[in-house]
């Protein structure tokens, strides 16, 4: 079986067991330069797997790189982002939206926009519009529900979402909330509704009281005559004691007109609030009211002053003992800081929170609640709430109230905290 076979001459092998001697089986010799050349290729193909290897492995570290990015990009927007897909269903949204809405991405990620806020939000019309005419949208009033009911206000702008070639992948919703800022201006009407209504109460109780001083007078001066008939006498009482009334509405149209100068220096809420709940204590106990006291022990100091706020929280903690007054119930005082507090203009706040177990405070009548002479008493003025919010307004914060029927209502006070340089001064 000799033989040359390419690539080099043949070589003899040993005789193997069974062979007779002479016989030899040849195999060829394969030159060096083969071989390296063999390797060579070989070699090459390895790193080129390598490369290849190493080329996926970079390319998805590159994508995981680059969704970390757009995720951290979005969770890093101060407005809700929402995206939705050709058919409306919502794709992904970011941390701001979900604390927005009250609504999770788990729970709202593949659903249709209309159906997570239904109709009369507009918010599904808005993309459906955007996607029909091609262009961005905006609606700077759009009301939604929140996941836990509440309402809000929205500043909304629709934006489409296309690939390279232009063709539409869906649309963008940008979300910014605008409660606080509907909230606010609320509140700005509110104190010029009261600033201008002060300055006409003020003239009213200076007029008024003179006259009542010389009712009063007459009154008991007719009771001490020696031939008044006592059968009178009656008569005359009801004059002393509607004058007398009519006296307290005055003060307390003197006192919203806000004619006294603020005393100010630095005081503590907590301080105040016991004192007010120390001088309610027998409306507390003949109302079986229990009192649940959650106080922040280093709320730091308000610039304020202490007797305007004691007014103010004797208001409070009065209307809450009245709410409560078919049944008792509890009612919760508490104090927390808030560092940033956009109804003080961004300053630190003491926030004082009161809460009531009553009937609540329908809807229509809430919108009323700090309107000069609105009540829900059958013997009140109207004027409490109304002097309350003129005082916390004159310290530089707000007064916010939250009321769900059957449930209860929660008054909210917010004091800025005392600069450096707020000592006592007026």
């Amino acid at each position: 079986m000799a033989g040359k076979p390419p690539g080099g001459p043949a070589v003899p092998l040993p005789n193997p067991k069974g062979r007779r001697a002479g016989d030899q089986d040849l195999v060829p010799v394969v030159p060096a330069v083969a071989v390296r050349g063999d390797r060579r290729k070989a070699n090459a193909s390895a790193r080129s797997g390598e490369r290849r290897g190493h080329t996926k492995a970079e390319l998805a570290a590159a994508l995981e790189a680059l969704r970390a990015y757009h995720e951290d990009l979005l969770s890093s927007l101060q407005d809700g982002v929402i995206i939705l897909d050709r058919d409306s269903r919502i794709v992904s949204v970011n941390q701001a939206a979900e604390e927005l809405t009250g609504f999770s991405r788990s729970q709202i990620a593949g659903r249709p926009i209309g159906d997570v806020f239904a109709p009369p939000a507009p918010l599904s019309a808005l993309a459906a519009k955007t996607v029909a005419r091609g262009r961005s949208h905006t609606d700077f009033d759009a009301h939604v529900v929140r996941a836990d009911g509440s309402p809000l206000t929205l500043s909304t702008v629709a934006s489409l979402m296309s690939d390279p070639t232009g063709e539409q992948r869906g649309v963008v919703l940008v979300l910014r909330d605008l409660s606080r800022v509907r909230d606010m201006e609320e509140q700005l009407r509110r104190s010029e509704r009261l600033a201008a209504l002060g300055v006409l109460a003020a003239g009213v109780a200076h007029e008024v009281r003179n006259p009542l001083v010389g009712i009063r007078a007459a009154a008991q001066l007719l009771e001490g005559e020696p031939s008044f008939a006592p059968s009178l006498r009656e008569f005359t009482g009801i004059i002393i004691r509607q004058v007398d009334r009519l006296n307290r509405i005055v003060e307390e149209l003197l006192v919203f007109a806000g004619q006294r100068p603020l005393q100010r220096r630095p005081c503590n809420v907590n301080q105040i609030l016991e004192e007010a709940l120390r001088l309610e204590e027998p409306a507390l106990q003949s109302g079986r009211v229990t009192v649940l006291r959650r106080y922040d022990p280093e709320v730091p100091a308000v610039a304020g002053d202490p007797d305007r706020l004691l007014q103010v929280f004797l208001n409070l903690v009065r209307n809450g003992v009245e709410a409560m007054v078919a049944g008792g119930g509890e009612l919760a005082v508490r104090t927390r800081f808030e560092r940033v507090a956009p109804q003080c203009g961004g300053r630190s706040a003491a926030v004082v929170e009161i809460s009531d177990r009553g009937p609540g405070i329908p809807p229509e009548a809430e919108r009323q609640l700090f309107n000069p002479f609105f009540t829900t008493k059958d013997t009140g003025t109207g004027l409490g709430l109304s002097i309350s919010v003129r005082i916390v307004e004159e310290h530089g914060g707000t007064v916010e109230a939250q009321s769900r029927v059957g449930e209860g209502t929660t008054f909210r006070v917010l004091l800025p905290l005392a600069r450096d340089d707020e000592g006592t001064r007026t």
